[in-house]
């Protein structure tokens, strides 16, 4: 295939297509000739337009609970970054939560989609790990994202970046000291997938990790998380005064750009020839440039875990 994929993680509801609505808005609004985008992105629109609405809402609570309905079919987002002698085709997969699951019929298939991808996005339901001590974190389907993150890797000795990325986070984000207890909710939670990017493992020096919140709406903040009949409700809310303005939506997409544009430019074993097809030369200053510039270490709750330097960031810098 030649393009580069991105597989997004997450069972249904947590906010796969939430993040990626934002991530389509922001770079189709500051980066226009940079970016464009097939018409399955018009789902992604209304998304995104239905997502504001809520946040928009002053009165009514926003209820999320097992009942919502999430993804409940594949989709695929096919994308070009506009070079100035070629284009960058990508695309992202976005699955329903109960592929994951090692004993459903479609789970080889998105096991093998995400050992072609070369950037793995997990989703993270911010509330399950920071409430009832982490009781229904099951819920956030952190063992499965991680079992087919191990998968992959097991089959697959290519660099690989994976991002943790928690949503629904505002709440957290908001205080420095529970952004610091978010951070090490996430760490514990997927404590075995660190454990792959160790100077222990066999895929040391080949995995770049980092833990990247987003605000997909920033003004909307969990306001109750209850249980009901067994399963966890959590309940939203809009802070009076405070306008829909989602944040750190880009730095998924740059931070998974920068990790591709160096491995192009190091031009490492396995994936040159890949690259060399679809970067061709000289394309790449320019976008490089555009991308690196706007790359966030300083979030809130944010932390690169490993390989830095597949992310060509500078190993000095401070998070």
């Amino acid at each position: 295939m030649n393009e580069l994929c991105f597989t997004v993680l997450g069972p249904s509801g947590c906010g796969k297509t939430t993040l990626l609505a934002c991530m389509n808005e922001y770079f189709g609004r500051v980066m226009p000739s940079a970016f464009q985008n097939d018409k399955e992105f018009g789902n992604l629109s209304n998304a995104y337009s239905a997502l504001r609405e809520d946040a928009e809402d002053n009165g009514r609570e926003i209820i999320f609970d097992g009942g919502v309905k999430g993804t409940d079919e594949e989709h695929e987002y096919p994308f070009t970054i506009k070079g100035s002698r070629r284009d960058i085709p990508l695309r992202f997969f976005d699955f329903p939560g109960e592929w994951l699951k090692p004993d459903d019929r479609n789970f080889s298939y998105v096991a093998e989609t995400v050992r072609r991808s070369s950037v793995v996005i997990a989703v993270i339901n911010s509330p399950f790990l920071m409430h009832y001590k982490g009781k229904y974190r099951d819920s956030a389907g952190i063992n499965d994202m991680e079992y087919v993150i191990a998968d992959s890797l097991a089959q697959d000795g290519r660099d690989k970046l994976i991002l943790l990325v928690p949503v629904k986070c505002e709440k957290y984000l908001a205080d420095e000291s529970e952004a610091a207890s978010l951070l090490d909710a996430v760490k514990a939670a997927f404590a075995d997938t660190i454990s792959l990017a160790g100077s222990a493992s066999p895929y040391y020096g080949h995995l770049a990790l980092a833990v990247l919140p987003v605000s997909t709406m920033g003004n909307v903040h969990l306001s109750r998380f209850t249980v009901r009949g067994g399963e966890p409700v959590l309940y939203f809310r809009r802070i009076t005064g405070r306008n829909f303005m989602p944040s750190d939506t880009d730095q998924p997409l740059r931070y998974a750009m920068s990790f591709l544009l160096e491995q192009y430019t190091k031009s490492r074993s396995g994936v040159s020839a890949a690259f060399d097809w679809v970067f061709g030369n000289g394309n790449l200053d320019k976008i490089a440039e555009q991308i690196r510039a706007g790359i966030r270490t300083d979030i809130r709750g944010m932390e690169i875990l490993a390989g830095r330097e597949l992310l060509g960031l500078p190993e000095d810098e401070d998070d």
